[in-house]
């Protein structure tokens, strides 16, 4: 908890009004990005749209922080000390914000790419920490089943303070912290009455050279096409190539490190399906796009907005804007 007495007084309120307000916010984020594609206004106030989305983002992470609950995006990145929650953070608030950035830059200066190599390169400083903290092993988000058992460890404190009104101060420095963490560490289950479990020992194999390889070159990757970007011409092709190139060896060398694991007779999860289609976003990169695809994919919206009723009053709009959002905005079809 924050030692300022106005933080700490809106933590304790979200606390107590959790099940509504974290809803309710999440609602008004969902029903701004539904309006705003059909604001007839929408391109003169784009900023103000995105920046409410990233601000409702943002003050989400911190909500997640006063409750103890993990985000479905966040990165497994090894033991997380006090300095590596505060890279995770700042590298998530850095995500939420990126789109918002690029744009008021867009219109402020005449290049947005230097501003985007900049962005790109404290994303890169910030994963790199957080893959050598992790021991060089992939900077995969959790699963869904992760994400609730730690989510029921948060829920485990909040049980032992209910069954101890007394409990005073939090779970780190109360008199009674020892009484709180005993109810998490030992997984006492949601249900108060529940049985302690002991402790699961996660064994973490140490991580191959292939491996490393691999995930600092996805990391690097959005900095070389940025940077490429900002010194190259605008339709020069090299920045698209090389980008493509480096996701392919990344991809190769995280399937080499399967062959070695397997063969020492260990497992290791290669989790390059989602890797390999994101490569399907080169076909929205430019320029391959301009040149390439633009002009197939609005033939395809001309046939889609012909569907009487859904595709010409639904489908087809959010198709055409969306094209037009993926020709001007670098962070829609980045991958990064």
């Amino acid at each position: 908890m924050t030692d300022f007495p106005l933080l700490r007084t809106y933590e304790r309120w979200v606390k107590r009004n959790s099940v509504w307000f974290i809803p309710a916010l999440e609602y008004s984020k969902s029903l701004s990005m539904c309006y705003a594609p059909y604001s007839l206004n929408y391109y003169d106030n784009e900023e103000w749209y995105v920046g409410f989305e990233a601000v409702t983002d943002v003050i989400s992470l911190y909500h997640d922080s006063i409750l103890g609950k993990k985000s479905p995006s966040e990165l497994k990145c090894g033991p997380e000390t006090t300095l590596i929650k505060l890279l995770k953070r700042s590298l998530s608030v850095v995500e939420k914000s990126q789109l918002f950035v690029e744009i008021i830059t867009s219109r402020r200066t005449k290049d947005k790419w230097a501003f985007i190599v900049i962005i790109e390169a404290v994303k890169v400083v910030l994963r790199l920490q957080l893959l050598y903290n992790n021991g060089g092993r992939p900077l995969n988000p959790y699963s869904p089943k992760e994400i609730k058992e730690m989510n029921d460890r948060s829920k485990c404190f909040e049980i032992a303070r209910q069954n101890f009104p007394e409990l005073q101060g939090d779970e780190e420095t109360g008199e009674f912290s020892d009484l709180i963490l005993m109810y998490a560490k030992h997984g006492r289950g949601v249900d108060p009455h529940g049985n302690f479990r002991p402790r699961k020992c996660v064994v973490r194999e140490p991580a191959n050279s292939a491996e490393i390889a691999a995930e600092i070159l996805h990391i690097v990757r959005p900095l070389i096409y940025a940077s490429l970007r900002f010194r190259g011409e605008k339709n020069d092709f090299t920045p698209w190539i090389a980008s493509l190139v480096t996701d392919l060896t990344s991809i190769m060398l995280r399937k080499i490190a399967s062959k070695i694991a397997r063969k020492k007779g260990k497992s290791y999860n290669v989790g390059t399906s989602s890797r390999v289609l994101m490569l399907l976003m080169y076909l929205f990169r430019a320029p391959f796009y301009q040149k390439y695809s633009r002009d197939k994919l609005k033939d395809l919206v001309r046939i889609v907005k012909r569907i009487p009723l859904l595709g010409s009053a639904l489908i087809g709009p959010i198709l055409e804007i969306s094209l037009e959002l993926v020709e001007r905005r670098y962070f829609t079809t980045s991958a990064s």
